[in-house]
């Protein structure tokens, strides 16, 4: 057993995610190729790997964004494959996300974009709704801009909204697609603090990254992906040290390679 933030974790428990053997294709194109990961309570893994690899595509099929073509994905040891649209929403509202792009209602100020999915998907009085807001607002550090709306805010408190909002929902698993993308270099840093901070309160998550010094500071494993396929997964000191293949040396190795 080992501690996480204020979760003691047994690594013999039940997986909060587990992908089986999962395949994704559009038309003749295979996207997705015999992946099976898992994630335990209260990890933190990275994606890693160069663009076009599956890994925002891999991301999606986890919550029914893209449906895969075969394999399973088991959510807290459910088949979100199997069930009712009512079993899928349950799950989806457990399962947050957060994407590159903040998806924000321009104009709905800050308190009311994180209330108002709470309402829909768990039924809360706004009262209960907006004192979870204000909660996962503090979280993030913008609970005084919780009158504000996004056109006033910068890129990264944006992102932290959109952070909060999927917080609000009490999930038990967090996924991240590249949250820091798009972002201007001196915002950055926000978000990242953020996603250290719910690690070290033990919250589950898989993100995917091009942050390659979050991925080694944070992660308790990275996940090498190319082609569609998960070509080597480890501890950040085994993946960035001394990684083991071939297209994982080389991917780290033009990382290293100053630019100009």
């Amino acid at each position: 057993m080992r501690r996480v933030g204020l979760l003691t974790v047994d690594r013999q428990m039940r997986p909060s995610l587990q992908i089986v053997s999962l395949s994704k294709r559009f038309g003749h194109l295979t996207i997705l190729r015999d992946i099976s990961l898992s994630v335990m309570p209260g990890e933190l893994v990275c994606l890693i790997g160069p663009s076009g690899s599956g890994k925002s595509t891999l991301l999606r099929c986890c919550n029914r964004l893209e449906e895969l073509s075969g394999g399973d994905i088991l959510i807290e040891g459910r088949n979100i494959y199997s069930g009712t649209a009512r079993d899928l929403k349950t799950l989806r509202a457990h399962t947050g996300m957060v994407f590159q792009s903040f998806n924000l209602y321009p104009h709905l100020d800050v308190l009311a974009n994180v209330t108002l999915a709470q309402r829909k998907a768990l039924g809360r009085t706004r009262k209960e709704a907006e004192a979870k807001a204000l909660d996962m607002l503090g979280l993030v550090g913008l609970a005084d801009r919780a009158k504000s709306y996004p056109a006033q805010l910068s890129g990264g408190q944006q992102q932290r909204v959109a952070i909060a909002r999927a917080l609000a929902l009490d999930p038990t698993l967090m996924l991240f697609d590249e949250p820091t993308s798009a972002l201007d270099p001196e915002t950055v840093g926000s978000v990242l603090s953020v996603m250290r901070n719910l690690k070290t309160r033990g919250m589950t998550m898989l993100v995917v990254t091009h942050e390659m010094s979050f991925a080694r500071e944070a992660a308790d494993r990275v996940v090498f992906m190319d082609g569609g396929m998960i070509v080597e997964e480890g501890p950040p000191e085994a993946i960035f040290g001394a990684p083991q293949m071939e297209r994982t040396q080389a991917f780290l190795s033009r990382l290293s390679k100053p630019v100009g």
